[in-house]
């Protein structure tokens, strides 16, 4: 009963992903100085590939305490939140322009 929409919203969520890595390798690749961009191209490698491990222990510490389905829901909601403190914090993000990086 729930497997179709659930399949359904992991679909967009690869979407959405995959939308993401492009519009963060644009970022880093055109707003990047070029003596940086070797540098920054691996702190980007290391938070890309490092971060959703991190993400899996916390997950699977609160997933003993809270059960699986409230960690989804908690770690969703904490996405959202995050996500809308950071473009408050950095309204950059929503005006950036790839034809002009740095402005």
């Amino acid at each position: 009963m729930w497997v179709l929409p659930a399949a359904a919203c992991l679909v967009l969520a690869g979407i959405a992903d995959s939308v993401s890595s492009v519009f963060r390798n644009t970022i880093l690749q055109s707003a990047t100085p070029d003596a940086m961009r070797g540098r920054l191209q691996g702190v980007f490698i290391v938070v890309v590939a490092g971060g959703p491990r991190l993400g899996d222990m916390v997950a699977g510490g609160q997933a003993a305490w809270l059960g699986e389905g409230w960690t989804a829901v908690v770690g969703g909601v904490a996405c959202i939140v995050l996500v809308l403190a950071v473009a408050r914090w950095q309204p950059r993000f929503a005006r950036y322009d790839s034809r002009r990086p740095e402005a």
